[in-house]
């Protein structure tokens, strides 16, 4: 992984066969992922699993974005794509 001083952002997004999306971060990084491995594709996120629907991904500010106002976090894609635990900020004290 390239390290960087700020957090990864979503550059470019491929729709793949099986519900795949192959996804370039902007600090060179790109992986796939299947978001059935990680969301419960109902409720909020249950147009995903239509695949009309789930084709109509698009980029916006660096976050994966669909029709309908569903997004998902850059930060939370990047670690489900490339494996890396997410880094929590620790709360500074009063």
């Amino acid at each position: 992984m390239t390290k960087s001083s700020s957090l990864p952002q979503v550059i470019n997004v491929v729709v793949r066969p099986e519900g795949v999306l192959t996804i370039d971060f902007d600090n060179g990084d790109q992986g796939d992922l299947q978001l059935s491995s990680h969301l419960s594709l109902t409720g909020y996120f249950a147009p995903l699993a239509q695949q009309d629907f789930f084709q109509r991904v698009f980029v916006d500010h660096g976050t994966l974005c669909w029709p309908n106002n569903i997004d998902l976090d850059p930060v939370v894609v990047y670690a489900w794509t490339v494996g890396e635990p997410i880094e929590l900020a620790q709360a500074q004290p009063a």
